[in-house]
């Protein structure tokens, strides 16, 4: 063990002290702390966006204080302690990648996939969870998006695919239909459900992260619709006074000064 991470795991414990620690650390609990460690992980993805190497290292320290501050509590509870966790992440590396530290081999990215879904098959029926789905070990805590992708993942590499890649682009078609056909508001939301979950397929199967897709066009959006509004201050108007024309061109002109950056 490093002697930065044996400091951190002492200041941890000295934060925590019953005696000299401090207050607010110690009124924590793996209850309280769920939100910091959500803000913590969204900060972090918004450094690899946008951000230098400063900025990422600050925020991936900010997410280990979580894994250290949960591990310090569990060992103030005498349930488990860092040495635990890493342990048992240990383990788990080395029995997932059998093609390294055993006898397997395989060649390839999908080849490893494979076999990690056999290994987690094989800990699944170890633990007497051998008939649960492979999807029940997917966080219902994740973003819906994240969650689609990951259970699609699954699935794919389950053998639950299409024959030919182009189905997935009809079955798209074929929910934008149904969604058209709906009557109610609430046949509606679900087959706009049906719609985003096809998508998610698609993306799937042409290799691409949707959340983070939706995550860039969501900086797209962003970035543009502010020229919009400084558009609209450089007339003395508000964006509710711009015609149509007006709102169109500030908006083509944005993504114009997009592809000149590219």
């Amino acid at each position: 063990m490093s002697e930065p991470f044996k400091r951190l795991i002492q200041i941890m414990s000295d934060l925590r002290n019953p005696d000299s620690g401090c207050p607010w650390d110690l009124e924590q609990t793996h209850n309280s702390l769920k939100g910091a460690l959500l803000e913590e992980t969204y900060e972090l993805l918004d450094a690899l966006d946008f951000a230098g190497n400063v900025e990422i290292i600050e925020e991936l320290g900010d997410l280990l204080l979580q894994v250290i501050f949960h591990a310090q509590i569990g060992s103030d509870n005498e349930a488990f302690d860092i040495n635990d966790v890493i342990q048992n992440l240990n383990e788990k590396l080395i029995r997932r990648h059998p093609h390294v530290f055993g006898e397997n081999h395989v060649k390839t990215s999908k080849e490893v996939v494979g076999q990690w879904e056999k290994v987690k098959a094989a800990e699944r029926a170890e633990k007497g969870e051998g008939k649960k789905s492979m999807l029940a070990g997917i966080s219902t805590s994740m973003p819906a998006l994240a969650y689609a992708y990951a259970a699609i993942a699954r699935a794919r590499r389950a053998g639950f695919d299409w024959e030919k890649p182009e189905d997935a682009y009809f079955k798209v078609l074929e929910e934008v239909q149904e969604f058209e056909n709906a009557v109610y508001t609430q046949d509606k939301e679900a087959e706009f459900g049906d719609i985003l979950l096809s998508l998610v397929g698609v993306a799937y199967q042409k290799g691409i992260d949707p959340e983070q897709a939706l995550r860039s066009a969501n900086n797209r959006f962003f970035s543009r619709f502010s020229k919009i509004e400084d558009g609209a201050r450089e007339h003395n108007l508000t964006i509710a006074e711009l015609t149509m024309e007006q709102k169109l061109a500030l908006w083509q002109e944005a993504k114009n000064s997009e592809e000149r950056v590219k």
